[in-house]
């Protein structure tokens, strides 16, 4: 007991100097715990933007007009708003054959096939809200109607994955059968429940449930079965194809087959490619975060390491007094376990507080810019992937436009890293006065200090 009420009282010795080595290492234990907590963000956001965006190949019909023209000032194409007025002639593009979808399939390396089908509703069959043109005015834009292949391994429109709220989603049976997914708030517009029927193109279809999505582009939508899209709108093909490697390393390698296969007449288009800035952000924070954590923990190392050595080369003297007055080897190394212990724990508190108050303001140094630049001709504006028949991927922009890492804050795990390198230092710096104790002799202290 005394030992361990010596060691304590060492704590406070010198109030001024042991407050500054435990804020010092305080706030190197806290730097520590924020950067692991950022790195495993880090990690997730990337395997996060991977599975969702990093496996996809769109194919599509290479046009030797990307509807530039359309796009000119006083072109009689556009409408009287200055905005886009070319829905029907949209709704006219050549359909992709169903051979070029079989031999896709058959493409080495292809995991699984997406088909999609989109046309406007230009017999406003719904109604559909008005957005505002960058000249101030209104317009009108119709509804969009998707038709999505049963068999897809993934149920994207535009880009984002919806979330059915009320009904229920496709199932096998609805292959052919005439019925619908909507958007709530296409829904809510038209005054529709699941279980409301339309008529589209002369047919019923009923309503089988709503969804909502991250992308407002796809708040006045229409999904349908492929096949009865197909057969509603007299189509023997679809607009574009989305093939899926089964893993991330192997797009390009799959890519390539689909060029091969397939020619100059498609447009084969990785979606790696398109967001390859998310990606390599990601990565860059991830290794700035990683070389913070090395020199954080490294930092608090020399940090304990130095404070020891200060204490154990200042108490030579008293060290070797006691070895004289008959304390034994390990009664005098205890005393400054318990003191390395105290700093330790003391630390962690310390850094517990400081991860509570500045964990926030860390992660927002480490916020990751991922804002699309030097986009394909087909990005631009909001409509030109569909005009050509691409899936428009304004969505997958919208959603990985910026990333923010999750804020590094107080949770079991940063509460154990804190606590764990701190026993875990002082377990290793305890060395240090077990060495020294053992090298100092008593008569030698004290003839140099009677001299």
């Amino acid at each position: 007991m005394g030992v361990i009420t010596t060691g304590l009282r060492n704590v406070i010795r010198s109030p001024f100097r042991q407050s500054l080595i435990i804020l010092l290492l305080g706030a190197s234990l806290m730097f520590v715990a924020a950067m692991v907590s950022l790195n495993q963000s880090a990690q997730e956001q990337l395997q996060k933007v991977r599975s969702e965006v990093g496996t996809g190949i769109t194919i599509t019909y290479a046009t030797e007009n990307e509807t530039q023209d359309n796009e000119r000032p006083g072109n009689p194409n556009r409408g009287e708003n200055g905005t886009f007025n070319q829905f029907g002639q949209q709704n006219e593009r050549t359909p992709i054959p169903q051979d070029t979808i079989d031999k896709v399939k058959k493409v080495a390396g292809v995991t699984g096939v997406e088909e999609t089908l989109m046309r406007f509703d230009t017999d406003k069959v719904f109604a559909t809200r008005e957005i505002q043109t960058p000249n101030g005015s209104t317009r009108t834009i119709p509804a969009s109607i998707y038709g999505i292949s049963s068999g897809s391994t993934h149920f994207t429109i535009q880009g984002n994955t919806p979330t059915i709220t009320a009904g229920r989603g496709f199932q096998t049976s609805d292959d052919t059968a005439s019925v619908a997914l909507m958007s709530q708030t296409l829904a809510d517009a038209n005054k529709l429940k699941p279980g409301s029927t339309v008529t589209l193109k002369g047919s019923k279809i009923t309503i089988i449930g709503l969804y909502t999505s991250d992308n407002p582009r796809t708040d006045n939508s229409l999904t349908l079965p492929l096949k009865t899209m197909q057969k509603l709108y007299n189509i023997n093909g679809v607009d574009s194809i989305t093939a899926y490697a089964s893993t991330y390393d192997q797009v390009d390698s799959v890519a390539t087959n689909l060029r091969n296969a397939l020619g100059s007449k498609y447009n084969v288009v990785t979606e790696n490619r398109l967001f390859s800035a998310a990606i390599n952000s990601l990565s860059s924070a991830q290794n700035t975060i990683r070389l913070a954590l090395m020199i954080a923990i490294a930092v608090s190392a020399a940090i304990i390491i130095f404070t020891v050595f200060i204490i154990v080369r200042e108490r030579t003297i008293e060290i070797g007094t006691l070895k004289a007055l008959g304390a034994s080897h390990w009664q005098v190394i205890a005393q400054f376990w318990v003191e390395v212990f105290a700093l330790s724990i003391l630390a962690s508190i310390v850094a517990t507080l400081l991860l509570v108050l500045l964990g926030p303001i860390i992660s927002q140094q480490f916020d990751v810019s991922t804002a699309m630049t030097g986009q394909p001709p087909f990005m631009n504006g909001a409509m030109t992937a569909s005009r050509q028949g691409r899936p428009a991927m304004g969505g997958f922009l919208q959603q990985f436009g910026n990333i923010h890492l999750a804020s590094a804050t107080l949770n079991t795990q940063t509460l154990l890293i804190i606590v764990g390198l701190g026993i875990g230092l002082a377990i290793l710096t305890s060395i240090i006065p077990a060495l020294a104790v053992a090298r100092i002799r008593p008569a030698v202290v004290l003839r140099k200090g009677n001299n």
